[in-house]
């Protein structure tokens, strides 16, 4: 999910500064924005753009970080950072460095070096899923949100961990640091926005108890308030020194996945379950833009640094452009339905277990399309682990697994960790014997050379 973008001052009104922006902010580097980021094997869910525009992080359910490289009329892969064990939920650059973060499914904080494609640390301790990370703008201390119910700092200097903090009563979805990077603050499935001391690693207060889940939060510009979207689909600003909600903004018709808050351009922005996206002017929270993709849900979104453009996440292998300034009366929409996994009730059952239980990590063609797994491609009679130019776990590589009718039937019957303790691949159990027999006689023949 993307993090914050944190120059003082702004502008609030957007047509005003499409108009002067070249004259209001001279500073600003001419980017020429590349469209579609294309190179994930799965859907985005995570996004971040640098400071000054030329640069790109995404994470996907593939099971990879993409950096992107945004100088040119399209994007770059700069390098593909294929060795995670999990999808990739969260990513952000690390300030004053060459470093980026990304969390993942796994529970795992990976620290990675941008100018060399190496792992520069491995942080482990979460015992669920790692969804969201924040960095402090010192670049000292990075923060994960766990579904282990616990925030976790790590020191980013001394490559150790700095702290759990435990108050939460459930899911922890959303973080971020104050500028100072004194304080985090977080969200939870609890309802609850609590406010952390970083030095002391301890819970200063719980700010508000609200009724529904929050899911994802940003820090206003003057560090006084807190825009936050929760489960329920609402909008709202909180007034973290009274603890009440100033305003409700709108209701998504679906939870609010993401959001965006700009001090340079004086917007923010929330992404929803429904497929939208809406944009206020700060100053006065007037409607800007709203921008609506019923293919899917908006996980994640990045403004880019001229203050023109979104980029979001959706059930893509691909994150999606928005072009906000100039905006048209109906934007077109990248995606498209249905997707390889959307399948319909006319295929026959086998195929219908294919595309919706297996192709979102695997294919069936010698390409492995950039999949979170292996291509299937003449998978019986291959000893598991062992098909070059993909990353396996030790689990799967040490085993002495030959893939066959009677193996996939166990690996989908008992499920991968049971067949294979400690192999990446994630639960996915077929409890129904003719589904299962199903699928594996469709595999048998699909997977043929």
């Amino acid at each position: 999910m993307l993090r914050r973008d944190s120059n003082a001052g702004f502008r609030p009104y957007l047509t005003l500064f499409a108009a002067l922006l070249f004259v209001c902010l001279p500073a600003l580097a001419v980017i020429a924005i590349a469209e579609n980021l294309k190179g994930h094997g799965g859907p985005v869910k995570a996004i971040a753009l640098s400071p000054d525009g030329r640069a790109a992080l995404t994470g996907s359910f593939d099971y990879s970080m993409i950096q992107w490289g945004l100088d040119g009329d399209d994007a770059e892969i700069v390098h593909r950072f294929e060795d995670h064990d999990a999808a990739v939920n969260a990513v952000e650059f690390v300030p004053g460095t060459d470093w980026a973060v990304a969390a993942g499914d796994d529970g795992s904080i990976r620290i990675w070096n941008l100018k060399t494609a190496a792992l520069v640390h491995h942080f482990t301790g979460h015992t669920h899923k790692a969804v969201d990370v924040a960095v402090s703008a010192d670049g000292r201390y990075a923060a994960s949100a766990g579904w282990d119910r616990t925030v976790r700092l790590w020191d980013l200097k001394a490559l150790k961990p700095a702290g759990i903090l435990e108050g939460h009563r459930d899911r922890v979805n959303t973080l971020a640091f104050s500028a100072d990077g004194a304080i985090v603050y977080s969200g939870g499935i609890d309802g609850a926005i609590m406010q952390w001391n970083v030095d002391q690693a301890v819970l200063l207060r719980r700010i508000v108890k609200y009724g529904w889940g929050v899911n994802v939060l940003h820090l206003m510009p003057d560090e006084t308030a807190i825009f936050f979207g929760a489960i329920d689909g609402t909008v709202n600003v909180l007034d973290i020194a009274t603890g009440e909600i100033e305003r409700t903004l709108t209701t998504h018709e679906g939870p609010v996945l993401s959001a965006v808050v700009s001090a340079r351009y004086g917007i923010a922005a929330s992404g929803g379950g429904d497929g939208k996206i809406n944009v206020w002017a700060i100053d006065g929270w007037r409607p800007e833009k709203t921008h609506d993709n019923p293919y899917g849900p908006v996980w994640a979104m990045a403004m880019t640094a001229d203050g023109r453009s979104f980029y979001y996440g959706s059930l893509d292998d691909f994150a999606i452009q928005w072009n906000m300034i100039p905006g048209h009366t109906f934007d077109e929409v990248s995606s498209r339905y249905p997707r390889r996994f959307q399948v319909n009730g006319d295929a026959d059952l086998g195929e219908r277990q294919f595309a919706r239980k297996c192709s979102i990590c695997h294919t069936l063609t010698p390409d492995g399309a950039n999949r979170a797994g292996p291509t299937l491609y003449d998978v019986f009679g291959r000893r598991a682990g062992t098909l070059p130019g993909y990353i396996y776990s030790e689990a799967l590589k040490n085993s002495d697994i030959v893939w066959n009718e009677e193996t996939i039937g166990r690996l989908f019957g008992d499920g991968p960790q049971e067949v294979v303790p400690g192999t990446k691949m994630p639960l996915q159990k077929m409890t129904n014997l003719e589904e299962r027999n199903a699928l594996i006689a469709f595999l048998k023949e699909a997977t043929k050379p």
